[in-house]
């Protein structure tokens, strides 16, 4: 089948740019000699993940556990899970998915004695151990604990805990990955985390108190970070790449980041042209979200995108030279955030050359649980 014998809405990957993309964050992150572990909510797809681990990287994130268990169904051995959860039911789906799944390495992130007492005491009477990593602020003002005398004793309360083990310590600043302008970008992202890393480096130098893994960064901020003790990288959305973060710019220009290409894409068929300046096509909130911004139309830059509701998109045309559009006519779309994209479909194909040669279920799809 052609791309264009698609039916639309259709969410599409440019398999030649999603392995060129694989394949360049990859090499990037060897240079910086760290291990790259992607954040998987970018594509929520096993098939996927096992793609990234293929080409070196050491493990995965997920953002919730129910995405870990879409994961590790589909025999992804090693998980981070980087929210931390909260109550029982919570806690006990994380001991079930251990009991499931003994053989994978699953680690939890959290913030509080409360996590550490209540996923211990499950843990230990199932006779499992669950690793842990500890979340502190970096600046976004989320979750997380300040690097002071609280995280050495959070740390010596997991040490002193039947269930739970000690791994270390996530400082990831979210907030700063789309920053524009590459130095300044590197900058912030580095003055987020300098407290952090000078209390580590000062103050957990005893052999229980040494973090195993030190976990963070994303796309934008990956190489901000040199001569620092990051062992692991979480960048996910390179893997597709969207509008957002191609205008952040890399270390050649400011104002287009070209270190990785736009894979993700959105087929839509124009469905009404009520104005010569005006035509109608059927991706609307439903297909191409709007949280980080508009999408684009691939190789009309004079085209402007505006949500019309659900399911429509509005596209309004220059004034002079009006591209001729038909009704069925079928284009593509650029989204501008690929993680919430993705989120809006069941499927994903995969594409080369023009011709549709694989298609994915998105199996964490809605595993917002």
């Amino acid at each position: 089948m052609k791309l264009e014998q698609l039916d639309t809405p259709a969410l599409f990957v440019d398999l030649d740019v999603l392995e060129s993309n694989l394949e360049a964050m990859q090499q990037r992150i060897n240079k910086l000699g760290v291990k790259l572990r992607p954040h998987t909510k970018a594509h929520k797809i096993p098939a996927l993940a096992q793609m990234q681990i293929d080409r070196g990287a050491s493990g995965i994130c997920v953002a919730k556990l129910g995405e870990a268990e879409v994961m590790a169904a589909g025999r992804i051995k090693d998980i981070l899970i980087t929210t931390p959860i909260a109550g029982e039911t919570k806690y006990q789906k994380l001991i079930d998915l251990k009991l499931r799944h003994p053989k994978i390495t699953l680690i939890q992130v959290i913030d509080s004695k409360e996590h550490v007492l209540a996923i211990g005491n499950m843990a230990k009477n199932a006779g499992v151990t669950i690793p842990l990593i500890i979340e502190v602020e970096s600046g976004q003002q989320r979750c997380g604990l300040d690097a002071d005398e609280g995280l050495i004793a959070l740390i010596k309360l997991i040490n002193s805990t039947a269930g739970v083990s000690y791994e270390g310590i996530q400082a990831y600043s979210g907030h700063l990955q789309h920053t524009k302008g590459y130095e300044q970008r590197n900058k912030v992202a580095r003055a987020a985390v300098k407290d952090v890393f000078e209390f580590i480096e000062n103050e957990l130098t005893e052999d229980d108190l040494r973090p195993s893994i030190i976990s963070g960064g994303g796309t934008g901020t990956f190489e901000a970070y040199q001569g620092l003790s990051y062992t692991e990288i979480q960048a996910g959305s390179y893997i597709f790449m969207d509008n957002a973060y191609q205008k952040i710019g890399d270390e050649h220009q400011n104002d287009i980041n070209q270190q990785f290409g736009i894979a993700l894409k959105v087929l839509t068929s124009v469905i009404s042209h009520p104005k010569p300046n005006r035509a109608v096509v059927d991706a609307g909130t439903k297909c191409l979200s709007i949280d980080m911004g508009v999408a684009e139309v691939e190789s009309h830059p004079d085209i402007m995108y505006q949500s019309g509701g659900d399911e429509h998109g509005i596209l309004h045309l220059p004034s002079t030279h009006c591209p001729e559009l038909k009704l069925g006519q079928k284009l593509i779309m650029h989204p501008s955030h690929c993680d919430t994209t993705l989120h809006n479909f069941n499927q994903l194909v995969g594409v080369r050359n023009g011709e549709v040669v694989t298609t994915w279920q998105i199996e964490g799809r809605g595993r917002s649980d």
